[in-house]
């Protein structure tokens, strides 16, 4: 009777046969091979799946001889140490977890915010959005983020800013300020320009891939005077798939966007809330804890405008922002309690 192994063995030859030998047929013309499968190709194939498909047998049971008989006991040669006649199976990898991982949850740390980096958007020849009446963003910005220094400082937080004056400062050094400097927070600071001048638009951003026309603009814009070379093109990218900070810097955004539009409809009740995105903003991207970028305002509309020129509504803009960070920092302590 034919075994396993020699079925195999005569399918592979009769394969190769039929592959070497020279067809008795003529050769199709391209038109008419083109519409079918070369029975040469097909042969092979099916051999190929049969092959992978039949079991193989232990090597123990191709060897010559016959099978003992059931509840027999092999005898051991006494010239022949135990560990030859019964070898122990080598040591392998070691094996792959069925599933992932669980995560482990933050609070387990009792991690806090200690240090706080803001960064005013935009500075120098960089003046951002300008509403009609020209008042310019790089103003609004810095102005807001000295107010909130103030709200932190007192709070108790040690604060730092990527810029004190109007200066332009690249979004490379924005990052590397963050990074050198320990920070556990950023929080990037902006007001927002649209072309539909009657949006009052409030919307709050941590990095991420995104599809949405509007913040594809609106990073493209911020981006374009990134400083970043070609060459940190495949780090950004891999930073915005594969970032673990977006679970933190989400929750931050989300806080952040929570009191801000709390706050500001109290004097602005048709301010919109277009939410929490995801945005490629390389100020995000490159640093390395979590951050969000905040578009309080918006230059394009006059009304907005005009609130934005008075103490009191910056006053409220730096109040919310003091929250939403005092919020999140409230999530990362765990409890005092044992066993709770």
């Amino acid at each position: 009777m034919e075994t396993v192994g020699q079925a195999k063995h005569r399918l592979i030859q009769g394969a190769i046969r039929h592959n070497l030998e020279p067809a008795a047929t003529p050769k199709p013309r391209p038109s008419e091979a083109r519409g079918r499968v070369s029975p040469v190709l097909m042969v092979a194939v099916v051999a190929s799946v049969l092959y992978m498909l039949l079991p193989v047998q232990p090597a123990a049971s191709r060897r010559a001889g016959p099978a003992p008989p059931v509840g027999a006991v092999t005898p051991v040669n006494a010239a022949t140490p135990v560990s030859a006649a019964a070898p122990r199976p080598s040591a392998g990898p070691p094996a792959v977890p069925a599933s992932a991982p669980r995560a482990v949850a933050r609070s387990v740390f009792s991690l806090a915010v200690k240090r706080i980096v803001l960064d005013p958007g935009h500075g120098g020849r960089q003046a951002g959005a300008i509403s009609e009446s020209g008042v310019a963003e790089k103003e609004i910005t810095l102005d807001i983020a000295i107010r909130l220094r103030h709200l932190l400082e007192t709070a108790g937080f040690d604060v730092l800013l990527t810029r004190e004056v109007d200066r332009e400062v690249p979004l490379e050094e924005r990052v590397a300020f963050a990074n050198d400097n320990g920070a556990d927070v950023f929080v990037s600071i902006h007001v927002n320009w649209f072309e539909q001048r009657k949006m009052r638009p409030l919307e709050t951003y941590y990095a991420g891939p995104t599809d949405d026309p509007a913040a594809i603009r609106l990073a493209t814009a911020e981006n374009r005077d990134s400083g970043f070379s070609l060459s940190a093109y495949r780090g950004l990218l891999e930073r915005i798939y594969l970032d673990s900070r977006r679970d933190e810097s989400r929750q931050l955004a989300h806080a952040i966007n929570t009191e801000l539009l709390r706050s500001l409809r109290e004097t602005n009740p048709v301010l919109e809330n277009r939410g929490v995105k995801t945005a490629p903003f390389v100020v995000l991207i490159g640093t390395q804890m979590p951050a969000i970028l905040a578009e309080v305002s918006c230059l394009s509309n006059e009304d907005e405008v005009k609130l934005l020129t008075t103490v009191d509504y910056r006053d409220r803009i730096a109040l919310a922002l003091l929250r939403g960070i005092r919020a999140y920092a409230a999530t990362l302590t765990g409890s005092d309690k044992k066993g709770s």
